[in-house]
């Protein structure tokens, strides 16, 4: 029997990449797709996590769900967790807790999925989900490369399609559980401060750290006034559609210090590269495309990171990622792919009105 919510929830194992992200955003808080073999049998579930697993290994949007699978089936949990669909609320209720699940399948008596239930559905929810975070936003650049535009306003407040790209990030943050904003601030603060006050628009107290001088990312923080929670660190000048629930769930499960959101850049060599030994050519590849995860702008960090930080001078993102690593304490790596736009130069700016 035709089961809607399964069929919207369908992928083929070569299916491309890009269909299997497009199912899971459209599936809600499911949070998830399933892989069916070519004869219509069930194969796999796919979640979020598993899709940015995927692009830790260097998969692109064109790679298919038989690739996602394979790598799932190198993970603590290959296979997906089921309950027969006559299972009673309890027994669903001991898996979600045993296993920590997002979601649960429940399936007929030959295995077949015949439905999808979130944690939701027994009023409970992994530690690492739906939690409240602060927020720390850096809006304190000069904005050089897009002169004109910026020699009377800070970048962060230059308009996509007819609103500031910080009221477009801020509100964003407060749908995605920022229950505290604070904003850095240098350049041209007092109309970032005019504009946003208190927060009382947005339903969420906004608190400004002015800088004098500039003090980097890492220095701003210092002069943070809050540390009790997960704080999320975003550059003002960035716009993305990334899922910063799944970001702070990411980071609360592995229990980092850091996580960093990155992103992939990838850019042609315009010439033949040679592979030589002792001057003998041993291969040449024809312009070949090189690929990096780069740093996207955007960290959570733990409470404990705060103690680390000087009080004192400039201090960058950079030397606080080092300075957890030199202790040995976990840094993490979050891939982004959705839509991330750093807004750096004139050509940045007009496609963001188009990407957002």
């Amino acid at each position: 029997m035709k089961n809607a919510q399964i069929d919207k929830l369908r992928v083929s194992l070569d299916d491309s990449l890009a269909d299997v992200v497009s199912r899971i955003q459209s599936s809600g808080s499911l949070g998830c797709a399933l892989i069916y073999d070519d004869e219509g049998h069930f194969v796999n579930i796919v979640t979020d996590g598993d899709v940015r697993r995927a692009f830790l290994e260097g998969k692109q949007l064109d790679a298919t769900a038989r690739d996602v699978h394979r790598i799932k089936l190198q993970t603590a949990r290959p296979t997906p967790i089921v309950v027969r669909a006559d299972s009673s609320r309890a027994e669903r209720c001991a898996l979600f807790r045993e296993h920590s699940l997002r979601q649960l399948i429940l399936v007929d008596r030959l295995g077949e999925p015949v439905e999808v239930i979130d944690h939701r559905s027994i009023d409970s929810s992994p530690s690492y989900c739906n939690r409240h975070f602060t927020a720390v936003v850096m809006a304190g650049g000069f904005g050089m490369r897009l002169r004109p535009l910026t020699e009377h306003t800070p970048k962060p407040m230059l308009h996509i399609n007819g609103r500031p790209m910080l009221e477009i990030s801020i509100e964003k943050l407060v749908n995605h559980g920022a229950n505290r904003i604070f904003i850095s601030t240098h350049y041209l603060h007092e109309k970032i401060v005019d504009h946003f006050g208190k927060g009382e628009r947005f339903g969420v107290p906004i608190d400004y750290i002015h800088e004098e001088e500039p003090l980097g990312t890492g220095g701003a923080l210092s002069r943070l006034s809050y540390r009790d929670e997960a704080t999320l660190v975003f550059n003002g000048d960035i716009l993305t559609n990334l899922d910063i629930g799944m970001f702070l769930a990411y980071h609360l499960r592995t229990e980092s210090a850091m996580t960093i959101a990155a992103t992939r850049y990838s850019f042609q060599v315009p010439f033949g590269v040679i592979d030589a030994s002792q001057s003998r050519v041993t291969h040449i590849e024809e312009k070949p495309t090189l690929s990096f995860l780069v740093n996207s702008g955007i960290y959570f960090l733990s409470p404990k990171v705060f103690a680390t930080l000087p009080k004192d001078g400039a201090y960058h993102m950079t030397d606080v990622a080092h300075e957890q690593i030199r202790r040995g304490v976990r840094v993490s790596c979050f891939p982004v792919f959705e839509h991330w736009l750093d807004v750096g130069r004139p050509s940045d700016y007009d496609l963001a009105a188009k990407l957002f």
